[in-house]
Order: C-alpha cells, then structure tokens, then sequence
C-alpha cells in the first residue's frame, strides 16, 4: 500500500515569523512604490509612500519583540528595506522632484550632474550609516545610536516635499491659499538652497562620530507621533497639519539631539561618581 504523506502544518512560531516578514515585506514595497511614483512625477504618493514605509518600518520591529519573533533573517531582511525606502527612494524623490525636468523627451533623457550626485551621496551615506549600525553599534541602537539615524533625514527630505505637493493639491489649502513661488522649491529659490545644504549636512551627521538619543518613549510623546503619522493617510489638509508637526521636530532632533545627549552622558557620569 501507498504511505500517505502528511503535511506538517507550520507551527505557531512559524507564523508568527511570517507575519512579521509580511510587514517588513510591506515596507520595502512601499519604498520601491515611492521610486516608481517619483519617476512619474507624482510626488504626493512618492513621498507619503516613504513614510508609510516608516511607519511599517516601525510596527514590524515592534511586533516581532511583542510576538517574541525576533530572526537572524528579519534583522538582514530589515536593512535591505532600510537601505530602499530610506536610502534610494528619498535619493529619487530629491532627484525627479528638484532637478529632473519632465519636458521634452530630450530633457526627459538627459541626467542632471549637481541632482546626480546629491543623489548618489544620500545613498552611500545611507549604506554606510547602516553598515556601521551593524558594526559598531554592539546594542543596535537600544541606548543610542552612533551617527544620525537614515530614518532621521528620510524622513526630512519626505516631509518637506508632502508639505508642499499636499498643500498644492486640488482638495488642499492650496486652492484658496497658494504658496509664494519661493516655498515651491523648484524656482530655484532661497529656501531650496537650504534644502541643498540642509541634504548635504545630513549626509554627514549620519557617517559621523555624534551620539543620537533614541526618540522619546513617553505615552504622550508616542501618542502625538501616532496621531501625527495617521494624519499624513487621511487627507491633503491633515498631511499639511502633521508635516507642520513632524518636519520642525526632525529638525530640533537634527541639530540639537546630539548637544543634549552628550550633556546628558556628562550629568549622569558627574553624580554618578
């Protein structure tokens, strides 16, 4: 007689596993959406995307701790996802949104020097941040991190970008109220030198020595992120509120985060002696 064969039904664990993959599997697809859109030219969707990207980003670490699913495989899966959705999609999004020109068919084909290189420096800058994450910081980030986190200036370049296309969306504020010339951007105006320097700065707090705090902890702090986050989802309008919100508090975190963590260290180490 022929043996049936059973199939082994995966066990709880199995699909625990899964689960979370299936949402970091999310967050990557997110961050190559964000790619696809950018080269379209509808930056709305390309920078929303990279921050949806985060917020999955976020829930899958969060539940693989809770679900105690925690893999070898998720941590390497993770920073592939990192090095795409916070690395190479905000590098397209900075390149279609302020130096490609989507014209003619000949300037559609034509690859700009100055937006080529920012773009290839977020990137490297991203993959080395990330590489020396898994070198140097021996507890991965649960004290604080080495460098600026890659998340920290993607999300940055995506928030001043979605502030400005939600705002100049049909259903936005935009209609009754449009933005100054120089807020756009595009025109080549002050504020997008800012931006230039603002990229290129980032660019190296991320690969240098500075020590990072992690974001704060707090209910009310996590709170107001959540709602802030899922503001971005609902509507142009309640994007614009919460870019309002998230944009200056990346900032602070930018450049005064580093100056506050090491005044920290020092208080604690002087009464603790």
């Amino acid at each position: 007689m022929r043996k049936i064969l059973h199939i082994k039904k995966p066990s709880m664990q199995a699909n625990k596993v899964v689960c979370v993959n299936a949402i970091t599997s999310g967050a990557l697809l997110c961050g190559l959406m964000s790619i696809l859109y950018s080269a379209a030219g509808n930056f709305y969707w390309g920078a929303l995307l990279i921050l949806g990207a985060m917020i999955l980003d976020g829930i899958d670490g969060t539940t693989a701790r809770l679900l105690k699913a925690e893999t070898l495989f998720g941590a390497e899966f993770d920073t592939f996802v990192d090095i795409t959705a916070f690395g190479i999609a905000p590098a397209m999004l900075v390149y279609f949104y302020l130096f490609h020109d989507f014209g003619t068919a000949l300037t559609k084909a034509a690859i700009h020097p100055v937006g080529a290189l920012i773009a290839l420096a977020i990137v490297l800058s991203g993959a080395i941040r990330l590489a020396r994450f898994k070198v140097v910081d021996e507890d991965h980030g649960m004290s604080g991190y080495t460098g600026m986190p890659i998340t920290v200036n993607a999300l940055c370049l995506a928030g001043i970008v979605l502030f400005i296309e939600a705002w100049k969306a049909k259903n936005g504020w935009g209609a009754a109220h449009p933005l100054p010339a120089w807020v756009t951007l595009q025109d080549g105006g002050w504020l997008s030198w800012l931006m230039y320097i603002n990229c290129v700065i980032c660019l190296f707090l991320q690969v240098s020595p500075f020590k990072y705090p992690k974001p704060t902890n707090t209910p009310i702090g996590q709170l107001i992120g959540i709602l802030a986050f899922v503001g971005l989802f609902i509507h142009p309008k309640t994007a614009v509120i919460s870019c309002c919100y998230l944009v200056p508090v990346t900032l602070f975190y930018i450049y005064v985060a580093p100056f506050w963590y090491t005044l920290k260290r020092r208080w604690q180490e002087k009464h603790a002696a």
